[in-house]
């Protein structure tokens, strides 16, 4: 009877545990590269790499879509607008989104982004009548604005190359494309356009280099196209060169039956045959030109310009200035820190507080040493621990940023330059010490320690010898103190590093390694993280490992541990409230139990909103129960239940209350503590439920009893409870079955 009670609270878990809602997502991109826009009303509309936003052409509020919301990609490369103010969205995967404003509703077509090709970029959206015409990188493609279908696709257009890439299209009576080797223009009594024998191809020359088309227009009767060498026109079946010769015209708008020629610096104006110049920006690429009631509107790769009454500004929602997500902490206030790169990819740091986007460059922060910020640490005492690449520590606080490098912490740079100092990782321990990573130290010793009385020590690694050629990167502190971290060059595998707590006294210290050939399914290690029972998990390029008990590595280490993941490349790992893992891969991201054994969820680009399958870092707000997920295309946040439990109970919060079975899944309990139990008890004290919970701040029940049945309606009482049963509360619901 025992082992049966057993079975039935374990189904009960398993079943409440299946049932919980991941909840909404979000995601934040750099949308600062605009492709182009269109005006509906009094509303500018802008597609950019980052996702679509709209603003008011006379205010400052945004609205912003992203895959979130809908969109089959964040990486928008096209935007269009039919008759019937439907927009149209191209993607860099092939995607083709039309949305209507109203609704909010999307439409998608996936013919372009189904084939097996590798290049299928959407490059520009023309629309006609009902036609939506498709410029791809693999030909032409026709869609039908009102049927939503596929009308017709060209691939072969005279000449050229089948399958050569469309830049744009511009039909009158005829199609002119603009491909990456010259003009298409149809024959005028050309019928079957799929026939290559249908299309004139025209290769344009300057000397001895070849000319590409950007875009075509009809001006006073005449066909012109923006080329990389100025404007030519096509008369008597022949396109000759004709103005703003040796510049790169890349868009035109014909508007109040003037000409506007697009530069990739400058907009110009055709009068009287000649250019003039009306704006010019050497600061910023332009990439598309939109000319409308409202004023003048050019794509840049810093944001929609508006050209107005004489004055410019920037339209630009807030959001991350880069899409680098390399490293990222969550600060004690929920505030999200990311560090951006190496080198001259380094955009500085960003902070994230929910609603808008920081950044922290030497540019606005003349006082930080560099923008190459290659990992950070929120501390509890709020400082931001920063690890540049080649100026060593820096730590942010208050407005104020201390910097320690080779001239006033000790340590030394790399062999080539012991002045350049990087610190490739940076953490804090239980007592406030920061401890550093200085991966190629030429003095020989990689691990640094700032006590909490500003003192300084520097240890060498002599088991093995961690030599100049050893790229240590990440790090973890396990509740022994030991360090933990590992090579991404050199001799790899698992290291670690206990001091015992006596920083002048070495004698005691232990050192360790751990390879292959001591049971690691692989030296090739890329993240840690230190679960909250103190194992340590071990991400790799062929899955992950994991050591029970850090006190005895060799004898605790196993591999039976994420089947789920195995031979994907792991790169980073994060522990939620609940102690599940979250494992970021090259082909998505993993949700595992406690355990490591069983898969809770996994999502990819394909079955959910994420930017990107490849995950390169997490960060868990264990407060709120956010986690932020870092990828190439845009930082997405996922709200979940799972959220760190209170210290204390105070008042649960029962939610839907009313339950109304079948309108909702289930009943949310909120208000938990750790190691919480339930009892769900009827009116007259009938046991009708009774299993633990996950181990956060919210459980829940399904409304049904111990047998799984659903329960009649009524009062019933919810009882929380610790492991000593100390601690109770009570909580009241009324359940409604129809």
């Amino acid at each position: 009877m025992k082992v049966s009670r057993i079975l039935i609270i374990l189904i009960v878990f398993s079943t409440c545990m299946s049932a919980q809602n991941f909840g909404n997502w979000k995601i934040y991109a750099d949308m600062k590269s605009v492709k182009g826009s269109v005006l509906i009303g009094n509303e500018i509309w802008a597609a950019t790499s980052g996702g679509a936003f709209k603003t008011g052409v006379s205010d400052t509020s945004y609205t912003v879509y992203t895959k979130a919301d809908g969109l089959s990609s964040q990486n928008l490369t096209a935007i269009g607008l039919d008759a019937n103010n439907k927009l149209w969205f191209g993607t860099g995967e092939g995607h083709i989104n039309s949305l209507n404003p109203k609704t909010n509703s999307i439409d998608k077509i996936l013919d372009i982004y189904s084939t097996n090709r590798t290049q299928k970029s959407i490059n520009n959206i023309f629309i006609k009548g009902d036609s939506v015409i498709i410029s791809s990188d693999l030909g032409i493609t026709v869609v039908s604005a009102q049927k939503l279908a596929l009308l017709d696709s060209y691939l072969k257009l005279g000449s050229f190359p089948s399958e050569t890439k469309v830049l744009s299209v511009f039909k009158s009576k005829v199609f002119f494309a603009c491909t990456q080797s010259g003009i298409a223009v149809q024959k005028s009594n050309a019928q079957n356009l799929a026939a290559p024998e249908s299309w004139d191809s025209f290769t344009l020359k300057s000397g001895s280099t070849t000319v590409v088309p950007y875009k075509i227009v009809q001006f006073n009767s005449e066909i012109i196209a923006a080329t990389s060498n100025g404007l030519y026109r096509f008369q008597n079946n022949n396109w000759s060169h004709f103005l703003l010769k040796d510049k790169k015209v890349i868009d035109l708008v014909v508007y109040n039956n003037s000409l506007y020629m697009l530069g990739e610096n400058a907009l110009y104006q055709l009068v009287n045959l000649q250019d003039v110049t009306l704006y010019e920006n050497a600061s910023t690429k332009f990439q598309s030109l939109n000319i409308n009631a409202s004023g003048v509107y050019i794509a840049t790769a810093n944001g929609l310009l508006e050209l107005k009454n004489n004055r410019t500004r920037i339209i630009l929602p807030s959001s991350p200035a880069s899409n680098s997500f390399l490293n990222l902490s969550v600060s004690k206030s929920g505030s999200v820190w990311v560090a951006t790169g190496k080198d001259v990819t380094g955009k500085g740091f960003f902070e994230f507080d929910g609603t808008r986007w920081k950044t922290y460059d030497m540019k606005s922060y003349p006082q930080l040493v560099s923008n190459a910020i290659y990992n950070l640490t929120a501390g509890s005492d709020s400082t931001i621990y920063l690890g540049t690449w080649g100026q060593g520590a820096v730590f942010y606080k208050n407005g104020k940023f201390e910097t320690y490098n080779t001239t006033n912490s000790g340590m030394v740079g790399i062999p080539a330059n012991d002045k350049f100092l990087v610190i490739s990782d940076i953490k804090t321990d239980s007592k406030g010490n920061v401890w550093m990573i200085n991966p190629l130290s030429n003095a020989g010793k990689p691990i640094s320690l700032f006590t909490k009385d500003k003192k300084w020590y520097h240890y060498s690694f002599t088991n093995p010898i961690i030599s100049t050629s050893d790229f240590l990167d990440k790090m973890v502190i396990d509740e022994y103190g030991s360090k933990w971290f590992f090579p991404i060059q050199g001799n790899r595998g698992l290291y670690y590093f206990n001091d015992k707590g006596t920083f002048e006294n070495t004698l005691d210290d232990t050192q360790g390694y751990l390879s292959k050939s001591d049971g690691l399914s692989s030296d090739l290690i890329s993240s840690l993280a230190v679960d909250r029972r103190g194992q340590l998990w071990i991400g790799m390029d062929i899955g992950v490992n994991m050591i029970s008990d850090p006190a005895r590595p060799k004898t605790t280490l196993t591999k039976l541990v994420g089947l789920a993941v195995r031979n994907l490349s792991v790169n980073c790992i994060a522990v939620d409230p609940i102690d599940q893992k979250w494992i970021g891969t090259n082909k998505g991201l993993f949700v595992l139990s406690s355990d490591g054994y069983q898969l809770i969820q996994n999502f990819t680009a394909e079955n959910s909103p994420l930017p990107d399958n490849n995950v390169v870092s997490l960060a868990i707000d264990p407060k709120s129960g956010k986690v932020f997920i870092g990828t190439n295309f845009g930082l997405a946040e996922l709200s979940t239940s799972f959220v760190e439990p209170r210290e204390n109970f105070d008042d649960l919060f029962i939610y839907p209350n009313p339950f109304v079975i079948g309108k909702s899944n289930n009943i949310t309990i909120d208000g938990l503590i750790k190691g919480s139990s339930i009892k769900v008890l009827s009116i007259t004290g009938d046991l009708i439920a009774d299993y633990d919970t996950p181990g956060g701040k919210i459980a829940f029940w399904d409304g049904k009893d111990s047998r799984g049945n659903l329960v009649a309606s009524g009062i019933y009482f919810i009882v929380a409870y610790d492991d000593e049963g100390n601690n109770i509360k009570t909580a009241k619901v009324a359940v409604i079955r129809k």
